[in-house]
C-alpha cells in the first residue's frame, strides 16, 4: 500500500509531458509562451522536414495543443514574415484539440517572425513570435518561442 502510494504520489509530480517524454524518448524542443501561458511540446513529436524550399516545423503537447510553422520557398539561415501580405503564404499556427480550435497568421492575417538561426544536415533551430487569429477578434498572441527540430 504504502509502494502504491508513492508511485502514485511520484507520477501526479510530473507533468503529463515529462512521463510521455520519459515513455517515448525524443530528440527535439518547441517552447513558447501562449497568451502567457508556457507551452513545451513532447520531444517526440517535434519535427522538421525540408522538401523543394518548403519548410515545415511542428511540436505538440500531450494534451493536443500545437504549434505548427510553414515556410515556402524556404533559403535556409534567415528572418521569415508571416501576415505581412496576401501574397505571403508562409504561416504559423497554435491550435487546440479540446475545444477544436486553431490561430494563425498568414496571408495578411495576423503577424509573425520566425528566425531561422541554423540549419545542418540532421537540425534546424531558431525562434518565433506571432499574433494568431481564430476568426476576426479571437486571438492569441505567442511570444518567446524556441525550437530545435531534428530532419525528418
Amino acid at each position: 500500500m504504502l509502494l502504491l502510494f508513492v508511485c502514485t504520489t511520484i507520477l501526479l509530480s510530473c507533468s503529463t509531458n515529462d512521463v510521455v517524454d520519459e515513455l517515448l524518448g525524443g530528440e527535439g524542443s518547441l517552447t513558447a509562451k501562449v497568451s502567457g501561458t508556457n507551452f513545451e511540446s513532447l520531444k517526440s513529436t517535434v519535427s522538421a522536414i525540408d522538401t523543394n524550399g518548403v519548410l515545415a516545423i511542428q511540436g505538440s503537447n500531450a494534451t493536443g495543443e500545437y504549434i505548427r510553422i510553414n515556410l515556402m520557398n524556404y533559403k535556409g539561415v534567415a528572418t521569415y514574415k508571416t501576415g505581412d501580405a496576401i501574397s505571403n503564404v508562409n504561416s504559423i499556427a497554435y491550435g487546440t484539440l479540446t475545444p477544436l480550435a486553431s490561430w494563425m497568421s498568414t496571408f495578411d492575417i495576423g503577424n509573425g517572425t520566425i528566425e531561422i538561426t541554423e540549419d545542418t544536415d540532421s537540425n534546424i533551430k531558431g525562434t518565433f513570435s506571432f499574433l494568431g487569429y481564430n476568426g476576426n477578434t479571437d486571438r492569441k498572441e505567442v511570444t518567446e518561442g524556441k525550437f530545435n527540430a531534428p530532419k525528418n
